[in-house]
């Protein structure tokens, strides 16, 4: 996806069901900033439960992301931000394992938890090198198409 060209909302099924399938592949490739963007599209035209479920990906998405850049306040800000989303949502929306994801979202963060408080010095530069173990972090595995016919 061209990192400049932010795609318009629309209520095209067909489009969001493109941008859905495209951020997962993005999320499962280890392109994080990019499966944002491809949620985000979508995100803007969804309202309700799935309004929410797409915001909670974005930011499990931003959560690894900052995790790759080196900053460790905004790991634990944004990850505090997206469990939320998911609740009151079926343990699989959409075809997505929320206990599965969120649980391996949390194995990753765990070990920025763990750093010393120095790390969280909002003085201190970002791009520092934070522990990601690349095996741990998530995979977002379809247990169902959410948007094949019936």
């Amino acid at each position: 996806m061209n990192l400049n060209t932010r795609p318009q909302p629309t209520d095209d099924r067909t489009e969001e069901a493109r941008l859905f399938h495209e951020g997962v592949h993005l999320f499962n490739t280890g392109e994080w900033f990019e499966a944002h963007e491809a949620w985000e599209g979508i995100w803007h035209m969804a309202s309700g439960d799935r309004k929410r479920f797409y915001q909670g990906l974005i930011q499990c998405a931003v959560t690894i992301e900052h995790i790759r850049r080196g900053n460790p306040r905004g790991v634990l800000t944004v990850y505090k931000t997206a469990v939320p989303k998911f609740r009151g949502l079926p343990e699989v929306y959409m075809g997505v394992n929320i206990p599965r994801l969120l649980a391996g979202l949390e194995r990753v963060v765990a070990p920025i938890r763990a750093l010393p408080p120095a790390a969280f010095d909002p003085t201190r530069p970002r791009g520092q090198n934070l522990p990601l173990n690349r095996s741990q972090v998530p995979r977002i595995e379809l247990e169902y198409d959410p948007f094949a016919s019936a």
